[in-house]
């Protein structure tokens, strides 16, 4: 027969099991809890326009991108967003949790404007000719960002490979797959992306409240931002 008092200590002890059971189910972070990216759509790097996507996955602490790979294929990369950010697959940057959208969201976005770039001579022209280029021309409904595709010509004179300030440069597999410095502003960086059959680099905006850093190769809390890293 369980006496009296051993039976309010078995209560005591399930109420608080039930009480850590919660604590522990409950996420770290706080903002995790919201964040679904399944219905997003499923990542390829085929079409030129898929290509040129950053893809979800389903932790949002991460995305994958289109890679060239070492075959001359495109191969998906996931790639870390920034601490306490979230990649949002409608905005196309990981931004923080106040920011972020699930996909099929309707919500205009907030991420800061590209500034005005000036093409260079020489560049790619702008002619609405497609020929040549793979998959459709058309931006998918569920791809809502506009960010202007500027093409400024890659400097061509010889540098040390390890000057992040020498400006963005698209000639060699490893510059490809090199994030790059914009001089003008810490809250933007420059990125290879196709265009027009050749590499060219595309200016990207950070989260807002982050910087892009160099050293880490992604846009980081200001707070860590160990800048300017070009003067």
């Amino acid at each position: 027969m369980v006496m009296k008092g051993e039976s309010w200590k078995s209560v005591v002890v399930v109420l608080l099991l039930v009480v850590v059971g919660c604590c522990v189910g409950a996420p770290a972070d706080g903002f995790s809890l919201f964040a679904d990216n399944s219905l997003c759509p499923e990542p390829r790097c085929i079409t030129f326009e898929e290509i040129n996507t950053l893809w979800a996955v389903t932790d949002p602490a991460y995305f994958l991108q289109c890679r060239p790979d070492v075959f001359g294929g495109w191969s998906l990369q996931l790639m870390p967003c920034a601490p306490e950010t979230l990649f949002s697959f409608r905005h196309q940057v990981c931004v923080h949790p106040q920011y972020w959208e699930g996909c099929g969201g309707s919500t205009e976005s907030t991420l800061p404007t590209l500034p005005t770039t000036t093409q260079a001579t020489g560049g790619p022209d702008t002619t609405t000719e497609t020929t040549g280029l793979p998959g459709p021309t058309t931006t998918p409904d569920w791809f809502t960002t506009t960010t202007a595709e500027t093409t400024p010509t890659p400097s061509l004179t010889t540098s040390d490979p390890s000057d992040t300030c020498r400006g963005p440069s698209c000639s060699t597999f490893e510059e490809i797959n090199t994030l790059w410095v914009y001089s003008e502003s810490p809250d933007f960086f420059w990125q290879c992306r196709p265009i027009d059959g050749a590499w060219a680099p595309i200016l990207m905006p950070c989260a807002p409240a982050t910087k892009f850093s160099f050293r880490v190769q992604v846009c980081v809390l200001e707070e860590v931002f160990q800048g300017p890293e070009c003067e």
